[in-house]
């Protein structure tokens, strides 16, 4: 029960979303505590995890179980005691209990020019009966000390239209369900200081049918088929899965300290596998054989060149060629921001599309590029028509490009359409016949090759990552926890 006077304050006009300010929660002297000289001196750039595109602020983390405790004793009185969910996903799906706060505590500073845009918050899962359901955050510092920094609301991703918003203001708590699309909005002037968590809710362990690929907590950020009878994915749970094709999970592998973001096969007994934690490692037959540290920020993508060698991209702005053993025999520099996506042209040709808003070619042998093709917007995604010498981008804007290439990789002709409603993640080909995307739209598309739309399938959030099983079945994986199995034609 509520004991004190404070008045909660709605901010949506939807009341089926959880989303209010709990004004003045925390003091001046409180708020000037937990942003002491210590915390406001440690502030590092996000760009090492996170994209331009989405964010440029600074943060600080820090794990603290006594401090989580302090900040949850403080607003346990205003929270929903209990969430009852109805999800397709099982994972999600039940009522939930109010717990605790995560204890891991961010503290986001943002100066002029600097914006967190728009997104939904990800799920902490604690395991399989304990998740985060709402954010929590502390607005450390008032308005009247900066210009822009509003809190935005929208519908959905799309939309352009203001569902709501917020003026911050020093010692407000704002709380609101992970399913809300918002923004921190972009600074003009002076400096803006939030804390920020999770609230953690829990259900009781329930027997339910297993679904086919069930296991992974929270994102699946990519999939490899490894051979004809194995699928491996890696997700946010810093868990590689191996999986028969009909989705039963028959291992699965621990090792990096954050997300697996990438996997790539070099031979039948040796795969590779980057991550958010910085590094690479080279698994043997399901065992570690290898673990590299050659990048300074987010493992992006990984291209094998031949048995004993590979190209990997990075949030460091670089692509490395380098040997299994770590050993880097080529760096190349020229790209200017995240190197998202990096892939094989032909023996030792490959090409890299970068936040930049470039694609290069690169010859491995020399650390200069062939060529470079200047766009409009970040490139995302990348794949390479053999047959037809087509290298097909995806870009930030939900657009794809097929270039025509040149013996020496020239542009010979280029044709470009809309093709999502958002950010391309992910392109494959089929038969060298068909280009199947994934999109920040939720949705799986198949195209022909003069870019007509085939069919479209859905998941209820990003699509990540695709995988070919055969000429007419394909996996895809998202954001939603699920990877599912579609036949084609």
């Amino acid at each position: 029960m509520i004991t004190t006077k404070i008045k909660i304050q709605n901010i949506l006009p939807d009341k089926d979303f959880t989303c209010f300010v709990i004004p003045a929660l925390f003091s001046k002297s409180e708020c000037e505590q937990l942003l002491d000289t210590e915390i406001k001196n440690s502030f590092q750039k996000a760009i090492s995890n996170y994209p331009t595109y989405y964010r440029n602020n600074d943060r600080f983390v820090v794990d603290s179980d006594v401090l989580a405790t302090q900040l949850f004793d403080k607003v346990k009185p205003y929270l929903p005691e209990i969430i009852e969910i109805n999800s397709t996903i099982q994972s999600e799906n039940g009522v939930w209990h109010l717990k605790e706060l995560n204890n891991r505590i961010r503290f986001c500073k943002y100066s002029a020019h600097q914006y967190f845009h728009r997104h939904l918050d990800g799920i902490h899962y604690r395991d399989n009966t304990t998740q985060s359901k709402l954010t929590f955050m502390i607005y450390l510092n008032n308005a009247s000390e900066f210009k822009g920094g509003r809190t935005l609301f929208y519908k959905t991703k799309e939309t352009e239209e203001i569902w709501a918003s917020y003026v911050p203001k020093q010692g407000d708590l704002i709380v609101f369900d992970h399913n809300v699309w918002h923004e921190g909005e972009v600074l003009t002037q002076g400096e803006k200081f939030v804390l920020r968590s999770d609230i953690l809710y829990s259900k009781k362990e329930t027997e339910s049918r297993k679904e086919p690929f069930d296991g992974h907590l929270g994102y699946i950020w990519s999939l490899l088929k490894i051979d004809d009878n194995t699928i491996l994915s890696g997700g946010r749970d810093k868990e590689i899965k191996a999986w028969t094709i009909s989705g039963e999970e028959k291992r699965s592998l621990k090792g990096h300290d954050n997300s697996i973001l990438c996997l790539e096969k070099i031979s039948d007994a040796i795969f590779i596998s980057g991550s958010r934690d910085q590094q690479l490692i080279v698994w043997k037959d399901y065992k570690i054989l290898n673990k590299i540290k050659i990048h300074s920020a987010i493992v992006l993508s990984i291209c094998r060149i031949d048995a004993n060698t590979f190209a990997s991209s990075s949030g460091d702005n670089t692509i490395k060629i380098s040997t299994l053993d770590g050993t880097v025999l080529k760096t190349f520099k020229e790209h200017t921001n995240w190197v998202w996506k990096v892939i094989k042209l032909e023996d030792t040709i490959i090409a890299s599309g970068s936040e930049d808003g470039s694609i290069k070619i690169w010859d491995c042998q020399t650390e200069i590029s062939i060529n470079t093709f200047d766009t409009n917007y970040p490139v995302i995604s990348l794949a390479y028509n053999n047959e037809k010498r087509q290298l097909i981008s995806g870009n930030l804007n939900g657009e794809i490009s097929i270039r025509t290439l040149t013996a020496d990789y020239q542009q010979q002709k280029i044709h470009t359409f809309k093709a999502h409603a958002a950010i391309i993640r992910t392109i494959k080909l089929i038969d060298n016949s068909y280009i199947i995307t994934g999109g920040e739209d939720n949705k799986v598309k198949i195209w022909s090759l003069d870019g007509q739309l085939i069919s479209e399938l859905e998941h209820q959030n990003f699509v990540q990552s695709i995988e070919i099983l055969d000429s007419k079945t394909i996996l895809s994986a998202s954001y939603d926890g699920t990877i599912k199995t579609w036949t084609i034609g």
